[in-house]
């Protein structure tokens, strides 16, 4: 049995140095482009209003931070070349994940201290392929909370779960999104269901929204709009 436990690699990876300077809140992993490499944002905001009466020093309206993954382990800090850098500056809390408009990309809805949200809508167009799962459990709990999704295309195997709650005070859509890069199907999707039960689908084509009932498959498939390409990663 190899060793166990934990390395802090925060600061090899490129995390830590963007985020030392600020109170960090809303917090995921999350695949902002599609490419099956999960990205990760954090909105962060003081705690006191009153650290603004500082000459220096830290302010309560602090920027978000987006890390793109290099896919070896790092992680590069892109919020200026996705336009976040841009955004007025807020004290946030927490961050909701979850394809809002329907278009495969993930948006983020921020908390706003003492002031109304922001939604942040993804406009990544880069023509990867994408899907989202939304379970409805039978003999399982109805909202599939627990439930376990892994996939296989062109040799990429990816997994996620339906969770209750998410980064701070959020809850993120209970559907499972993944990228899919170029992979135009899934070769199997598997569903580990709370109740034990376990379901195989194979050749399930990418670009669609999936309704699948427990015990029964896939209920309904709503196609996604077609991947467009040419246009630049980022969210606005």
């Amino acid at each position: 049995m190899g060793p166990q436990g934990f390395d802090d690699v925060g600061w090899t990876s490129g995390v830590g140095q963007p985020s030392y300077p600020y109170v960090a809140w809303g917090t995921a992993f999350f695949d902002m482009d599609n490419d099956t490499w999960l990205d990760i944002l954090v909105a962060n905001g003081h705690v006191y209003p009153q650290i603004d009466t500082l000459e220096t020093g830290p302010r309560y309206r602090e920027p978000l931070l987006l890390h793109r993954n290099n896919r070896d382990g790092t992680f590069d800090e892109v919020s200026k070349e996705s336009g976040l850098a841009a955004l007025p500056l807020h004290s946030r809390r927490g961050a909701a994940f979850g394809d809002v408009f329907n278009t495969g990309n993930i948006d983020v809805l921020l908390l706003n201290v003492g002031e109304p949200p922001s939604l942040l809508k993804n406009m990544n167009a880069n023509g990867y392929h994408r899907v989202l799962f939304k379970l409805i459990g039978t003999k399982s709990n109805r909202a599939a909370i627990g439930a376990r999704v892994t996939i296989r295309s062109a040799g990429v195997k990816q997994f996620s779960e339906v969770r209750g709650g998410g980064s701070y005070l959020s809850q993120n859509d209970l559907r499972l999104h993944f990228g899919l890069s170029t992979a135009k199907k899934m070769e199997s999707v598997e569903i580990r269901w709370p109740s034990g039960k376990v379901e195989t689908l194979e050749n399930v084509a990418a670009d669609a929204i999936y309704i699948i009932v427990e015990g029964s498959g896939i209920r309904t498939t709503t196609p996604l709009p077609p991947p467009a390409g040419g246009a630049t990663n980022g969210a606005h």
